[in-house]
């Protein structure tokens, strides 16, 4: 039986923007919050949300010192521990190793206890480098395309430093114009990102490969993964659990209002009743931009769409991305009455052969594809969930 296991590593910093080589650290952590490792898209109820990931905590022993700061001759750390990378590996041995979480020391929250020799490490994910790096006048200009303003923003050396930036995978859902940059000088990054990311209609996550993604709500164009609840005649039933199952009406908005400009749906305000959400941009003064912007997010969550968390084994999900595509395919049971056996054309006896009765109120078909707007990943019990959405 193939093993599988969470191991822990660490990348310190080499210079300002440059870092060494990985170290396992595995063997020091005692304890640690990593039992849910989550990242997701629009995946708290009554909002639309661009990207979160999480942040952690772990305790390590550090009876060598090697845990210390800079200052000291014994650490891993010859430059500075904040902003170290951490990373979190699923390994398992039939099938290889897949990342699960990337991150970075922050050490203004690093806490170490001279009795038991422990430090104690908050660890931040990869994107709260954003959030250290400051936006300068003249980065994004007037008339830039938000498309051009994501890409200055992203391609900078203290950020591809942490997290490889692509420039062909920085795309947006509606390319507004920006009519005044003054309002981005002198913001953090993570500010400015989310800013420009709400004006698009568009997401932020990384990738399979590690690189930062920006594009529209869409499903990606790739082979779906298939999961099969306990009625699978085939017995490939590969989902442990089905949950929160809804019609997605907490994420229907059928009035859309940026700045003081409204779009509207009627049909779907008389059916659902009026869900309004609203969006403000200083950095954008054009009648049609607001217009534009309202009429694509109307188009995006006017309808309800089901969304549902289902539940699988880690191995199957440990490659699972943001927006990926999944089928689902779950039967309703069919048990047979005590004493009866199934029974077969042409040899079944009528009257005295007994069908079977179904078991379930819900069935969902292979029909429809599903898109991840969610991943939790629940590392003592080897288990994901995967929150769903239909596309």
């Amino acid at each position: 039986m193939a093993v599988s296991a969470y191991k822990v590593f660490v990348t310190p910093l080499h210079t300002n923007a440059t870092y060494g080589a990985a170290v396992e650290i595995t063997d020091y952590v005692i304890s640690s919050n990593f039992s849910k490792i989550k990242k997701s898209i629009d995946a708290g109820n009554y909002d639309i949300g661009v990207y979160t990931y999480a942040d952690l905590s772990m305790t390590v022993v550090n009876y060598e010192g090697l845990f210390n700061n800079d200052t000291d001759s014994e650490s891993m750390f010859y430059f500075t521990r904040d902003r170290a990378k951490v990373q979190i590996k699923y390994i398992d041995e039939a099938t290889g190793t897949n990342v699960v979480y990337d991150g970075l020391i922050n050490d203004e929250a690093t806490l170490q206890d001279l009795e038991k020799d422990t430090v104690k490490f908050r660890i931040l994910s990869l994107d709260s480098i954003f959030r250290k790096v400051k936006v300068l006048g003249g980065l994004i200009n007037d008339n830039d395309t938000v498309s051009a303003a994501l890409k200055s923003l992203l391609n900078r050396p203290a950020i591809t430093a942490v997290i490889p930036y692509n420039a062909a995978k920085v795309t947006v859902g509606y390319d507004a114009i920006i009519n005044d940059a003054t309002p981005f000088s002198q913001k953090d990054s993570r500010n400015v990102l989310e800013l420009l990311l709400n004006a698009s209609g568009s997401v932020f996550y990384i990738d399979s490969v590690g690189e930062m993604t920006v594009k529209d709500r869409s499903v990606l164009t790739k082979t779906a993964v298939s999961l099969f609840g306990p009625g699978d005649e085939f017995q490939r039933d590969n989902i442990i659990k089905v949950k929160n199952y809804n019609d997605g009406l907490q994420r229907t908005f059928n009035t859309i209002t940026v700045n003081e400009t409204t779009s509207t749906d009627e049909t779907f305000v008389d059916r659902y009743g009026v869900n309004i959400k609203s969006h403000s941009f200083d950095f954008i003064t054009a009648t049609t931009t607001y217009t534009g912007i309202a009429d694509y997010y109307l188009g995006q969550f006017k309808q309800p769409k089901v969304e549902m968390v289902v539940y699988v084994k880690t191995d199957l999900a440990k490659t699972i991305n943001i927006l990926d595509p999944i089928i689902v395919d779950y039967k309703k049971l069919h048990k047979m009455y005590d004493n009866n056996r199934i029974p077969f054309a042409g040899t079944a006896i009528a009257g005295t052969d007994v069908a079977p009765y179904i078991i379930g109120g819900l069935e969902i078909t292979p029909n429809i594809t599903w898109k991840v707007i969610g991943v939790e990943h629940n590392t003592k019990a080897f288990i994901t969930a995967l929150r769903l959405r239909q596309s």
